[in-house]
């Protein structure tokens, strides 16, 4: 069997994790909007918002790859080392401007704010690079590199939201 047979097993899986992430980028995009003087005046709750908007729109965008009709592993593979180039440029840009102070304790602050993001954007990288090579590790890279990935970025993005969430709430009344 060869790649683009076996990718077709996992349609199910991605048309289910763009329909989610997207409907979670949707609610939190609509959140957003109605608080938009709060997100905008305090740097710390518009610093989860921009995390938490990027985390999900990056699953959305993963999902969609694999989606694609007829796309060969080289194509993929480049699709997904793009989209961790991106997140690399991203999380640099986040270390020049780390959090402020807020209710987390040191290391929740360093576990989500870098070795997460981190972990998920090498594996991202990884998994370009695999499933750009093809083989039989092509479709193993998606089982063990790709879905760790997404739920890492997932698991960040509804840290963000929560998080966006308590920092508004004690904001109050604008």
């Amino acid at each position: 069997m060869n790649f683009e047979e076996q990718i077709l097993k996992w349609q199910p899986f991605f048309i289910t994790l763009a329909t989610v992430a997207g409907t979670l980028i949707g609610l939190l995009f609509i959140s957003l909007s109605l608080t938009r003087d709060k997100v905008v005046s305090n740097p710390e709750v518009f610093r989860l918002a921009r995390r938490g908007f990027a985390d999900f729109l990056h699953v959305v965008l993963v999902s969609l790859f694999f989606l694609i009709p007829v796309e060969g592993n080289k194509s993929l593979g480049i699709e997904l080392f793009a989209v961790g180039i991106l997140r690399t440029r991203l999380l640099f840009k986040q270390m020049t401007f780390p959090a402020g102070r807020g209710p987390k304790s040191a290391a929740l602050k360093l576990i989500s704010e870098f070795i997460m993001p981190i972990l998920s954007t090498v594996g991202l990288l990884i998994a370009g690079i695999e499933i750009y090579r093809g083989g039989n590790d092509a479709v193993l890279s998606i089982y063990y590199v790709v879905v760790p990935v997404i739920a890492t970025i997932l698991f960040s993005a509804c840290s963000n939201a929560w998080l966006l969430l308590m920092e508004e709430k004690s904001l109050g009344p604008h």
